[in-house]
């Protein structure tokens, strides 16, 4: 089998766009990638923001992609072929299981976001999609909070389909009452519980 090779991302780095179709397969060691399309309305939509241990590509499905892959400064990626990463998962059974379950919870994610933007008013929505963006993707904190995400408000902002003006007058808010904080690049948890006061029923 053919040993994946590594890839490090110094910049923001396209790594396909809206129907390329090509045998690749990647897997996040380090940092971030996110996955964004636009609407038919020409809006940015963030569909997901993938971290370590996390598999995408055209190879996993072999058609041609929906959205765009974009890695973020820092990233460091392993990248393999469809046919050596079909015979990986051929030899090690765990990790077929590992990859069907990150679909599965990123489709779940999805679609209950979906949902939440057709019940939700955009402070509920924001606040949910923060703790599964803390739960799934955060890391230790380096500013001395709970956790953080590498995540700048206009991505946030088109993850929770809401105005970058809204949703940075909201993380305002959320940081005068203790709740959050952030940086130009971060998002910092400060208070889980009154997080979870704030998401919807």
């Amino acid at each position: 089998m053919q040993k994946p090779r590594d890839k490090y991302c110094r910049s923001a780095t396209p790594l396909y766009h809206p129907g390329e179709d090509h045998s690749l397969v990647y897997l996040v060691v380090e940092g971030y990638v996110v996955l964004d399309c636009n609407s038919p309305d020409g809006r940015e939509c963030i569909v997901a923001l993938l971290s370590p241990g996390d598999y995408f590509g055209p190879g996993l499905t072999g058609e041609p992609t929906n959205h765009r892959a974009l890695a973020k400064p820092g990233c460091r990626l392993q990248v393999e072929s469809r046919e050596s990463f079909r015979q990986h998962l051929s030899a090690e059974p765990q990790r077929a299981l590992t990859l069907a379950s990150q679909l599965a919870r990123r489709e779940a994610r999805l679609q209950h976001l979906l949902y939440l933007e057709h019940t939700a008013e955009l402070p509920r929505r924001l606040a949910w999609l923060l703790q599964e963006l803390f739960n799934e993707c955060g890391d230790s904190c380096h500013h001395g909070h709970q956790r953080d995400i590498k995540l700048s408000q206009q991505e946030l902002a088109a993850m929770a389909g809401g105005s970058r003006q809204t949703v940075s007058q909201l993380l305002n808010d959320w940081r005068r009452a203790g709740i959050i904080a952030y940086t130009r690049h971060y998002l910092c948890l400060e208070n889980p519980q009154l997080l979870k006061q704030l998401m919807p029923d």
